[in-house]
Formats: structure tokens, sequence, C-alpha cells
């Protein structure tokens, strides 16, 4: 007799449930761009995009151009770190919304593993309440901010410094438009958009 046969083998796969206890990415570019709303939401996040690389570059080439011509020419260009500075502040609150958008924000998420998905839901949408609150308070501050220091000019290039302000009112702005779009799938499914241009963990990284 010969030897028996061994049974086929099954092909396992993991199972991947959308529950409350995961975190996925959703609404891929090319899905978002079936709707009105979606393109729209994917041309800010591409004017975002390309406002924030050109602040960038434009302050990497300054401080770069700037040390050459310290250490190599004896002179330096005494507004460079001034204007340097200003830029980083654009790309600070420029670069929160998107980093918003991914779900890459530093967050503890500890309390909400331990819930059941119903009480999850609950914290979650306590979340966004809480963040829409603490950046419509930005908002407003920040056109405070605008008003008292439009008369106002900077020590070396003698800039309105309102121009420099101007961009905590446009950040929380965008961060609430974000916040917005994502609340929904964030409070069902703790999801997240989906950017091949930046992921989460890149962000972080």
């Amino acid at each position: 007799m010969g030897e028996p046969s061994a049974p086929p083998s099954v092909p396992v796969h993991a199972a991947t449930p959308s529950s409350a206890n995961q975190i996925d990415s959703i609404d891929p570019a090319t899905e978002l761009a079936r709707t009105p709303l979606g393109r729209a939401e994917l041309a800010l996040v591409a004017a975002n995009r390309v406002v924030l690389v050109a602040l960038m570059a434009a302050m990497a080439v300054l401080v770069f151009a700037n040390v050459v011509a310290r250490y190599v020419f004896n002179h330096s260009f005494i507004w460079a770190e001034e204007l340097s500075r200003y830029m980083m502040v654009w790309v600070g609150f420029l670069g929160a919304g998107l980093v918003l958008r991914v779900g890459a924000h530093i967050a503890v998420e500890v309390f909400q593993d331990w819930l059941p998905r119903r009480a999850a839901q609950a914290m979650r949408a306590a979340v966004v309440v809480v963040l829409a609150v603490a950046l419509l308070a930005m908002l407003w501050l920040g056109i405070l901010y605008v008003q008292f220091a439009w008369g106002q000019e900077t020590p070396v290039l003698n800039w309105n410094f309102g121009l420099v302000y101007v961009a905590m009112p446009i950040g929380a702005l965008l961060m609430l438009v974000y916040l917005a779009l994502i609340a929904a799938p964030y409070v069902r499914d703790r999801a997240f958009r989906q950017d091949s241009a930046l992921s989460a963990e890149e962000a972080v990284l």
C-alpha cells in the first residue's frame, strides 16, 4: 500500500476586522476624487503641501547659504536668521493640519483600547469636541494677536509683524477643516486619511 496522501493545505488568512481598537486608513485619493467635497479636499491638501515644501526648501537654502557665507567669506546675512525663524513658524502651523489629517500627532490611546466599542466611540467624540473648541479658541486668539501686532515691525527686516502672527489663525483654520473632514470616520472606526506622500509612521519619525 502506498503512503496515505497528506490532506490538502488550507490557506489561512489573518482576519482584519474593523473595530474601535484598530487604526485604519481610509479614503485613498482615487476614492476621494469621486465626489466634489473629496476633490476640494485633495486640492486643499495639494496647495497646503506645495506651500509647505516651498517654505522648507527656502529655509534650508537660506540657512545653508548663510553658514557658507559666514565661515567661507567671513560675512553673514544679518536678516537670514530672522527670516528663517519666521519661516519655521509658518511651517509649524501649516504642517500641523496635514499631520492631523493622517493621525500622526502624539496621542495617548491606551484608554480607548481598554473600552468596549461604544464607549471608545464616545471617548473619541469627546476628543473631537475638545479639539474643535481648542482650535476655535486658537483661531480667535490668533486674530487678536494679528490685530495687536499689525502696526509693529520686525527688528531686522522691518516687516509688518502681523504677517508673522497671521500663521496662527490660518493654521488653526486649516486644522479645523481637516478635523471636520476626518471627524466621522475617526469617531466611528478610529480611522484617518490615507496619504501616499505622508503616513502616520513617517510623520512621527
